[in-house]
């Protein structure tokens, strides 16, 4: 603009046209107004920082977004400011309104703003203001922050120029913030490049969960953190929306938003729709049975072929509808808003509710988005289009990772579709994928009733799968009939139902300890899952081939495989998901093995916090076994983590239990038991080993310590044998370790400590390699003791023994220090009534014997009296 164009004067002084005082006032607020710190510091900054701020800040927001509050409390802060620094900022206020569109009216109230800052000598209010009050720029000598509230308010070309000539050449000491709803018409693009422009967006002005729950506790409610997040996600921090909720409460006293509320109506009605044009209005309500719509869905809706023109002014002109940051041009309306058109629709128009709902339906499937379309064929109540969407895209939506969502859609489709074969067998998997067993034995007892049942082999494919499915859980069903033929396994030319059916089957043959045959049928399915995009098999095939690689003593591959799943879970937000559980647990174990105890009680913790009650059996044991595992050694009471431990595995059948787990749990519960004296279920659990496993390595090991704690060394010996010889296989890694240390244990009670040694030195020698530490803790002081005198004559392996050393403990934690064969038949006498003399007599031995003996009962025992040792002894499983 020329120099001489903003320094004209007018000829003679206009009028100003009066400013009613509450103009000028900053709106009163709540009397406990919500604390917004972080915002009221954001202006701030934005206007009197230490580095030269800039000219304008613009706080642009939806209405009912609280840019009027969060000003009006920042005004007060900087009139306290104020009082107490006189070169603090001096704030002004106007609140704008249709008026001020006659600059006139306009400017007269921003001169009578300044004027009630202090500044002196501002040039006549009229259309010539702004360029007169630039040019005159040293009127303003004290710093201050004018505030123009409702700037949208401002249509008028004059009054819009003027304002934006002021936003454009801000005096020094003048800062401009302006609110406004819609982005004002002040060329903010280029204010923004040049650095002389700060904003506050709605996504800034957006309640907190903090600020929500102080803002509804002034309201007298103090919704549950549950209950909170819900309203958050209602409401997406909304100012009006939360304050809303809290005056539209249930009966029950938490916040809602009924269809029919007319507080809710009437807000949204005068400060949002009646803003709109009629064609928008009517355009928003047709739109309103989706979540988000293209410009195409949205055209279909509302039959109206500028659809896109329509949402991207709503979008910026916060019209509270915004566009999605996801591929392709979707935008969405605020939940808030479309609960209420949505509500409206069925109302005033049912029939054109469930039409467009039917539209919606065939768009989203034509668009391969089956499950949204599914749930729109549910709304418009259209059956066969919701059947045959289940059948063709159900198993696929599942094995991408939306199985609750179709869990919980599949309740809402009528009888007869769900005894439709190919409906049955998709709401079966669904249910078993979100842990509903309940739903899935219902889902399969009503496809049996069917007529159509299992003609083809996909069909007969897909059941198979199904069931090998249900038998992870408890009470599984007996086997199919082979009556109809053998379906084919993974060849049936679909992607989806091939990846299910090769992925049951190989976690069935996992669980049955069929390893190559597991790994040939997981790695198909792995490989065919992640070409088709279906990854939440893929992650279910990468965690069971982490189970695989433990089933084979592979600890470092475990540790690769879990990790790798666990990473793929967490980019897909699935951290939480069923199917990532076992890995926390087998990360957690190899943690444990490598003595690790915080991050195997991390892995603990992340493994039992996403574990539901229905999970299956083998899922639910692992980590209930592990978290028992981590914590028994700090335990207050070690007693009740064992008995609840063994509640669990007393609950659970085995035909639904994966044999490894059974393998690398056992051995450690046992030797828990008996440190708690629970020998009667140290003996159980071999015995279920053997029942489970078959004469493998973990059962001589299980009852090879049986004996050793009953004092048999030699039997436990001979039990050891064939396991330390190679002949029998063991399942877990760290069974020939454990087995060794016995062993080494045992020859050193013996008396043969070069043997004891040699012992020593074999498990050295298999625990290096996987480098776990576990088994030489769990071994206890005896192995301490050993480890002591052997350094240094390990060869190569002396390192990792002295790197062993460190982690045990000075006094016994693992075997028990047994008694004699003598000290037992003494034991055996000591609840009686008789005397030592009596018994003495009795046992055909001195009273000094007896008395031998009786020492190292005590002592064994911990105790010092014969009615303690009595009750340990009975503790232990000993008498």
């Amino acid at each position: 603009m020329p120099e001489h164009e903003l320094t004209a004067a007018p000829d003679a002084e206009p009028v100003s046209p009066p400013v009613s005082p509450p103009k000028l006032r900053a709106p009163a607020t709540a009397p406990v107004p919500v604390p917004r710190d972080r915002l009221l510091d954001a202006l701030d900054e934005h206007t009197s920082g230490a580095h030269r701020p800039p000219p304008l800040t613009a706080v642009c927001a939806p209405a009912g977004a609280g840019k009027t509050t969060l000003l009006a409390l920042w005004v007060r802060r900087l009139a306290e400011r104020r009082a107490v620094d006189p070169l603090a900022p001096c704030p002004a206020w106007v609140t704008l309104d249709q008026h001020d569109n006659d600059p006139r009216h306009l400017w007269s109230a921003v001169r009578e703003a300044l004027a009630g800052a202090g500044c002196a000598a501002l040039p006549p209010a009229g259309a010539g203001f702004p360029e007169a009050l630039i040019a005159a720029s040293d009127t303003i000598t004290t710093p201050v922050c004018l505030v123009l509230d409702d700037v949208h308010e401002l249509t008028a070309p004059d009054a819009v120029r003027g304002l934006a000539l002021l936003a454009r050449h801000t005096p020094d000491r003048l800062r401009l913030v302006i609110a406004s709803r819609t982005p004002p018409p002040l060329h903010l693009s280029r204010l923004r490049v040049e650095g002389r422009l700060r904003e506050v967006r709605a996504v800034e002005l957006a309640f907190t969960a903090a600020e929500a729950a102080v803002l509804l506790g002034n309201h007298g409610i103090e919704p549950a953190p549950d209950e909170l997040d819900v309203l958050l996600r209602r409401t997406e921090g909304w100012a009006v929306g939360l304050r809303l909720a809290a005056m539209s409460l249930t009966t029950r006293g938490r916040p809602a938003f009924p269809a029919d509320d007319r507080t809710v109506a009437d807000y949204l009605n005068e400060e949002v729709l009646d803003h709109h044009p009629e064609h928008v209005r009517r355009f928003l309500l047709s739109t309103s049975v989706c979540d988000a719509v293209t410009p195409d869905l949205a055209a279909a809706l509302s039959d109206r072929c500028d659809s896109g023109e329509i949402l991207d002014r709503l979008d910026r002109t916060n019209a509270l509808v915004s566009r999605v940051d996801q591929p392709g041009q979707w935008y969405r309306v605020h939940p808030v808003l479309r609960a209420f058109l949505d509500g409206e629709l069925a109302r005033t128009r049912p029939p054109a509710r469930r039409r467009l709902h039917r539209v919606a339906a065939e768009w989203h499937r034509d668009h391969g988005r089956p499950l949204t379309a599914l749930e729109h064929a549910l709304s418009a109540d259209h059956r066969d289009l919701a059947g045959d969407l289940v059948e063709r895209t159900g198993l696929g939506v599942v094995l991408r990772g939306d199985g609750d969502r179709l869990h919980e859609l599949l309740g809402r489709l009528p009888g007869h579709l769900t005894a439709r074969p190919g409906v049955a067998l998709v709401a079966a998997t669904a249910a078993l994928e979100a842990c509903d067993v309940t739903a899935a034995d219902r889902a399969l007892e009503r496809m049996d009733e069917s007529p159509r049942l299992l003609r083809s082999d996909a069909l007969r494919a897909f059941h198979a799968g199904v069931l090998a499915q249900r038998h992870r859980f408890p009470d599984p069903p007996p086997a199919p009939s082979d009556g109809l033929g053998r379906p084919p396994v993974g060849r049936s030319g679909d992607g989806d139902l091939d990846v299910l059916v090769l992925l049951s089957h190989g976690i069935a043959a996992l669980r049955r300890g069929a390893r190559t045959r597991a790994e040939e049928g997981l790695r198909r399915a792995l490989d065919l899952a992640l070409r088709g995009g279906l990854d939440y098999a893929a992650l279910h095939c990468q965690v069971q081939l982490a189970v695989l690689a433990a089933a084979r003593g592979e600890l470092p591959l475990v540790e690769e495989r879990a990790r790798h799943a666990v990473e793929f879970a967490a980019e897909r937000r699935w951290a939480a998901r069923p199917a990532v559980i076992m890995a926390y647990v087998l990360l957690g174990l190899r943690s444990h093995l490598r003595h690790d105890r915080e991050r195997a009680a991390r892995f603990a913790r992340l493994a039992t916090d996403h574990l539901s009650e229905g999970a299956d059996t083998t899922t639910g044991l692992a980590a209930r076994s592990l978290h028992a595992v981590v914590t028994f050694d700090d335990a207050d009471d070690p007693h009740a983590v064992v008995a609840e431990l063994r509640r669990r595995w007393g609950a659970a059948d085995d035909r639904s239990v994966a044999a490894p787990l059974l393998a690398y749990v056992a051995p450690t519960a046992q030797r828990m038991a008996l440190r708690v004296g629970e020998l009667g279920w140290a003996v159980e659990l071999a015995e279920r080993a053997s029942a489970a496993l078959g004469a493998g390595g973990e059962t001589a090991l299980l009852q090879a310590v049986v004996q050793a704690h009953r004092a048999r060394s030699g039997q436990a010996r001979r039990l050891l044998e064939p396991l330390l010889r190679g002949e029998v296989r063991a399942v877990a890694a760290t069974t020939r370790v454990d087995a060794w240390l016995l062993e080494a244990v045992l020859v050193d009670r013996a008396g043969d400590r070069h043997r004891a040694h040699e012992a020593l030195a074999k498990a050295l020698a298999l625990a290096e390699p996987l480098g776990v530490v576990r088994p030489f803790v769990d071994a206890g002081t005896p192995v301490r003791d050993l480890l002591g005198v052997g350094v240094g004559r390990f060869g190569r392996l002396d390192r990792f023994a002295g790197s062993v050393m460190p982690a045990l403990p000075a006094q016994a934690s693992g075997h028990v220090d047994p008694l004699t064969n003598r000290e037992l038949d003494l034991l055996v006498e000591l609840p009686s009534m008789r005397t030592t003399e009596e018994i003495a007599d009795s046992m055909y031995v001195s009273v000094n014997t007896v008395k031998t003996h009786l020492r190292g009962i005590y002592r064994k025992l911990g105790v010092s009296q014969r009615r303690d040792a009595v009750v340990v002894a009975r503790q232990r499983g000993l008498l």
